[in-house]
């Protein structure tokens, strides 16, 4: 029997599956409507049908793993493949893309296995359709020197975002968003970075006016705002903060009233409205959510809440990836900033009543709170939720939605 493969063999195959996945997903799209099934896109490419057929197959897997390597027609098909698109005409850049994708799947499987039947037997032997768990004790040794060298640290970094439109029965038109969002336990050393708290999605801030961002009370969210601050899950006496805002992101810098070696919490809240779709992009502007790892932290809690009336539009997904200033990455190319391993996505189900978590003690009575001071009918939402213990500096944890009404 074949050895499984090792962890960073694992990691490798994940890797390439999901390089080569997006690289054909984004060709595929070149694709007319017309010549969509297997028989039709080999008529349409001169293609083999049991060619296109393996590969249409394996491009429904959902969530790509290493096995997708195998579903696939083998490298000289999927050049063949390749071919027979470039013949009919699909972009050239994305073909040499995906060309150099099947490059590197021919070198894990010359490097690796050998061939892909051997591959598919030592993917067999074993988990290798995903890497070894990250050993927790990496996560926080890099925690700790961060602390070290940034002077800054919390216990829990929590947020919970809500999301609703009011007009759902009509048809969308407007989004509404909530956000609380705190650090609990934090410590800041003498002379350490100043603490910040971040918000980071896909929805525009600008000063266009396509987006509005409030307080709960509705009051204007810049400068000084001592109003986001709930003052229940925060230390007395209470921090100062400001808040600036810009593309897609909302910064606010807290101030403690004493530095003192003493531990303390602070949690904000604010709101925001914005069209449903993006007039530019004509997606959705739920799209994204992101917890950005700027701070290191025992432990991280993200909880998103969609409206029932939206809810059913979403697929949601999770992961961690190694995130850059402008937040938003195509999804086919996540695969190359793609932080292993996955974290777990967990559903809360409708209503708080599953909002308490291990992580914060107080998690539950904050949700409630939330949604209180909102005014919005907790019962009416449903939520899922990223929880991950030592979560890797400099990260950001993406809750994804990908839109299901155009399907």
């Amino acid at each position: 029997m074949a050895a499984p493969l090792g962890p960073a063999e694992a990691a490798r195959a994940l890797t390439v599956a999901q390089r080569l996945h997006g690289e054909l997903k984004r060709l595929l799209r070149h694709t007319p409507a017309s010549v969509a099934g297997a028989s039709a896109l080999s008529r349409h490419t001169g293609v083999l049908r049991v060619t296109c057929q393996r590969v249409v197959s394996a491009m429904a897997d959902d969530p790509v793993t290493a096995r997708f390597l195998v579903r696939l027609p083998g490298v000289e098909g999927l050049r063949q493949f390749l071919e027979g698109m470039r013949a009919a005409g699909y972009p050239m850049d994305d073909i040499a893309n995906a060309e150099a994708a099947v490059d590197e799947f021919d070198r894990l499987l010359r490097e690796v296995a050998g061939s892909q039947s051997r591959l598919a037997e030592r993917l067999g032997s074993g988990q290798g359709d995903r890497p070894a768990e990250d050993p927790a004790s990496d996560r926080r040794a890099l925690g700790e020197a961060a602390w070290r060298i940034t002077g800054r640290r919390c216990e829990v970094a929590l947020s919970i975002y809500a999301f609703r439109s009011p007009e759902h029965h009509g048809g969308p038109a407007i989004l509404e968003r909530a956000l609380a969002k705190g650090v609990i336990g934090v410590q800041l050393m003498p002379g350490g970075l100043p603490l910040q708290l971040s918000s980071g999605d896909t929805l525009s801030t600008d000063d266009s006016g396509l987006s509005t961002v409030q307080t709960l009370d509705q009051s204007r969210a810049a400068g000084r705002t001592p109003e986001a601050i709930l003052a229940p899950f925060t230390t007395q006496p209470m921090p100062s903060v400001t808040a600036r805002g810009g593309a897609g992101r909302l910064l606010q810098v807290v101030d403690p009233s004493e530095r003192t070696a003493a531990p303390f919490d602070v949690v904000t809240a604010l709101r925001a409205t914005s069209p449903y779709f993006d007039p530019q992009t004509g997606r959705p502007a739920l799209h994204e959510v992101w917890s950005l790892v700027n701070m290191p932290s025992r432990r991280l809690v993200l909880d998103v809440y969609l409206h029932q009336g939206i809810e059913r539009l979403y697929r949601p997904s999770i992961d961690a990836q190694l995130w850059n200033p402008g937040l938003t990455v195509p999804e086919e190319q996540k695969w190359a900033t793609r932080l292993s391993p996955t974290p777990r996505l967990q559903l809360l189900g409708a209503g708080v009543g599953g909002a308490a978590c291990d992580s914060y003690a107080r998690h539950a009575e904050l949700t409630a709170y939330f949604f209180d001071r909102l005014g919005w009918d907790a019962g009416e939402f449903v939520g899922f939720r990223c929880e991950v213990e030592h979560p890797i500096w400099r990260a950001g944890y993406c809750m994804s939605f990908e839109y299901l009404a155009g399907q």
